[in-house]
């Protein structure tokens, strides 16, 4: 399968839209991929050019937090998360940039093994962070230096 990790585009939002409803009970609005792609740090994941992942995020010095990540649901469970996180990670380290956080729901379960799979630790939790249901969000983060894995400790 051909697989291409690029920037995400304008043009791509409403694609991203569909998969974004189909993914979160609670969803982003247009503008708020727009504000992310004018940040510099929007990313799709395409297959025979069709756009199935997407990942966003949020830069401040050394630090970078995962604001936004989605897989198509047939895509799930094949490695490709763990593909734009890893690809997002390696550009950043490019940039001197070496902790890593971000927020996932008490109950996706998935996502948290594949988060600790990649070295992400848990920080803390943010009380009813979550809506449509309501429910806490998981921090995690990861800290790199010189290509180290440090462990994030409350």
């Amino acid at each position: 399968m051909k697989q291409k990790i690029r920037e995400m585009k304008r043009e791509d939002i409403p694609t991203i839209m569909i998969l974004e409803k189909k993914l979160f009970s609670t969803t982003w609005e247009e503008e708020m991929f727009i504000e992310e792609i004018e940040k510099q740090y929007a990313y799709v994941l395409e297959i025979k050019d069709k756009i199935i992942g997407y990942i966003c995020g949020w830069k401040l010095l050394d630090e970078f937090n995962i604001t936004n990540i989605g897989i198509a649901v047939d895509f799930q469970r094949k490695g490709f998360g763990q593909k734009l996180v890893q690809f997002l990670i390696s550009k950043l380290l490019d940039e001197k940039c070496f902790e890593f956080f971000l927020e996932v729901r008490e109950s996706n379960h998935g996502a948290i093994k594949l988060y600790e799979k990649m070295g992400f630790n848990v920080i803390g939790s943010r009380k009813k962070y979550y809506k449509s249901p309501q429910e806490d969000a998981m921090t995690l983060g990861l800290i790199l230096i010189n290509n180290i894995k440090k462990k994030v400790t409350q």
